[in-house]
């Protein structure tokens, strides 16, 4: 896989999660479970705003998506729990998992971990 096309499975997986947040915001506004529901909106507009329009903003693109990645797993941690509440049978589960890897995907698209991966070459 070409990196131009990573980047553009990262781009759909950052619209992805943001409208399934922007989803389950929704669908909590409407039970009058505002608190929750206000909180999901605003972490996934935050998340559309960085992905649609980092140029503006100034920030550069790698910078954007592992922000996006930080903010969506808090955004699946309360999404987890909402369907916890909720008494789902495997949803709860299924968000969790999600919320655990998205930070270990934004650390593995940092150069933090290049830095750590490739060890200092010392001469022997």
């Amino acid at each position: 896989m070409t990196k131009r096309t990573a980047r553009k499975l990262e781009f759909f997986l950052h619209i992805l999660t943001a409208f399934l947040l922007l989803l389950k915001g929704y669908s909590q506004i409407r039970l009058h479970l505002y608190f929750p529901g206000g909180i999901l909106l605003f972490l996934a507009a935050t998340v559309l705003v960085l992905i649609l329009s980092w140029k503006p903003l100034g920030v550069k693109p790698k910078q954007a998506r592992i922000a996006c990645y930080y903010i969506e797993s808090a955004a699946l941690f309360i999404t987890s729990y909402i369907f916890l509440l909720e008494g789902k049978d495997t949803h709860p589960y299924i968000f969790f998992l999600a919320a655990i890897l998205y930070p270990v995907l934004g650390f593995i698209s940092s150069k933090k971990f290049r830095q750590l991966r490739k060890p200092d070459r010392e001469e022997v």
